[in-house]
């Protein structure tokens, strides 16, 4: 198969237990490629702990087939890790409704809560309840 050059962008950050992402424009496999090895690369150093992720995406984020594949098997491996909550802020997107249907039916398909925020304060407490939840029942 051949390699592309990415097109989208994204940058990742941490917040305690909650990995924050800010994406935009449309995102194609070798974009996703590069995310999803970052992000196993930042699960690792939660050590198996319960964790959250926070999604911002602007206006033109849309994953092209092959990269809503291989999202899917990356959220399948952050659930595995420890991943027990999404929050998506599609505030921005000019798609919406397919944004949210992609990827929220991915988490939902990975039996993963996730809900739509408008900021991030607002989710983040929301978040941390669940990873909170999430180390309650691990402990129990």
């Amino acid at each position: 198969m051949p390699v592309f050059e990415q097109h989208g962008k994204y940058r990742l950050e941490r917040d305690g237990f909650i990995l924050k992402l800010d994406a935009s424009g449309q995102v194609n496999d070798e974009t996703i490629l590069a995310y999803t090895q970052e992000v196993l690369d930042a699960v690792q150093e939660f050590g198996g702990e319960p964790f959250a992720i926070y999604s911002r995406y602007d206006g033109q984020v849309l994953l092209t087939h092959e990269a809503e594949s291989r999202l899917r098997d990356n959220i399948a491996e952050r659930v595995a890790a420890g991943m027990c909550a999404a929050a998506l802020n599609l505030n921005n997107s000019d798609y919406r409704l397919i944004v949210a249907a992609q990827i929220g039916g991915l988490y939902e398909e990975m039996g993963v809560p996730w809900r739509e925020f408008e900021k991030y304060e607002d989710a983040k407490s929301w978040l941390e309840a669940h990873i909170a939840d999430a180390r309650q029942r691990a402990s129990g």
